[in-house]
């Protein structure tokens, strides 16, 4: 077990081959037993392998990550800002080798440990990430959001941060005061860090199967990609589909494989009209077929456009689509979710 004395640990130098049991995590990183499996239940910060016996057993990189995350909270981080830091420096290494910067460098790069104070409100971070991704200055917003994800579930952040400096965005966006660059910048940066959480949940293979998507032409997805965490959260088994669904294709593979629940998002107009024919063409389907349901900013904003449309209304946000889902299957036996929260 080496370590490393650089300004950054190369993770792509630590062997990945499982070998050590958890007394030897122990003692090479000095952190109790408990604490450790408290981490790895809490925030999925290393997946040991089972030996033949059952045992856990650690690599390399195993140790070093630990070693590294123990580093920043004995540096005053809490344990959930320095898992955040660690997700984005891996998100932002796209392929390369991940590089933990050591105390030394990362005294003056690492989020400030902020407690939970009456500045650091959701309004207060929404307005910090909005200013920030304004100015493409990517390394304030990594800085925030992981502020944030310390501070409060994925599901305020979501609703209660990121939703609303979309929503500004957006509406700067088509009162001509924002250029469609900064636009599609800030947008796919959110859209990057959402697909990066969505990616780090567990993928259940048991219970009802959810799949999620948009509407036929729409492509807008950022409320759809929240509605998929926050069931994949949830415990329930979600398929994320993305935008811009193909009808025949769509209607095609439901009827292979069946899933209990399709949920769509439209925030257009015109996405909600082709929603409405998917929607007509998926009732139309022999049975076994799946419960519609439909949400999204256009049907907030015109609650018209739910007449006559095929399929469950769940709602104005993504959490409220989330509970609306439990409602849906409520009195299906096996449609009751495992619990996977931080």
């Amino acid at each position: 077990m080496k370590q490393s004395t650089a300004a950054a640990i190369r993770l792509d130098e630590y062997a990945t081959t499982p070998l050590y049991n958890i007394k030897a995590v122990v003692q090479a990183t000095a952190i109790s037993p408990s604490t450790l499996r408290a981490w790895e239940r809490r925030y999925n910060m290393c997946q040991p392998e089972r030996s033949e016996s059952g045992y856990r057993l650690y690599s390399d990189r195993d140790i070093a990550v630990i070693r590294w995350l123990k580093t920043q909270v004995d540096a005053g981080m809490s344990i959930s800002q320095a898992v955040a830091w660690l997700n984005t420096l891996t998100v932002e290494a796209k392929g390369d080798s991940t590089r933990l910067p050591t105390p030394a460098a990362g005294r003056a790069l690492a989020p400030n440990p902020t407690p939970r104070t009456d500045t650091q409100t959701h309004q207060t971070l929404a307005e910090q990430l909005l200013d920030a991704l304004l100015r493409y200055d990517e390394m304030t917003a990594e800085q925030v959001m992981a502020v944030a994800f310390s501070l409060y579930p994925i599901e305020q952040v979501g609703e209660r941060v990121i939703q609303p400096v979309m929503v500004e965005i957006g509406e700067r966006w088509h009162r001509g005061e924002l250029s469609i660059t900064r636009e599609h910048y800030a947008t796919n940066y959110v859209l990057q860090r959402l697909a990066a959480i969505l990616r780090t949940l567990p993928s259940l293979h048991e219970g009802p199967e959810l799949w999620v998507g948009c509407a036929p032409g729409e492509l807008h997805e950022m409320g759809a990609m929240l509605l998929a965490i926050f069931l994949r959260r949830a415990g329930y088994q979600v398929r994320y589909l993305g935008q811009d669904l193909p009808v025949d294709d769509l209607l095609h593979e439901v009827q292979i494989q069946q899933p209990a629940i399709v949920l769509f998002s439209a925030t257009s107009v015109s996405a909600a009209a082709h929603l409405r024919h998917l929607c007509d063409a998926l009732a139309r389907l022999d049975t076994p077929r799946p419960v519609i349901c439909y949400g999204g900013r256009a049907f907030n904003l015109h609650p018209e456009l739910r007449d006559n449309m095929a399929g469950v209304y769940l709602g104005a946000t993504a959490a409220e689509a989330a509970e609306g889902v439990r409602s849906v299957l409520k009195q299906q036996p096996t449609a009751q979710p495992r619990s996977v929260r931080a």
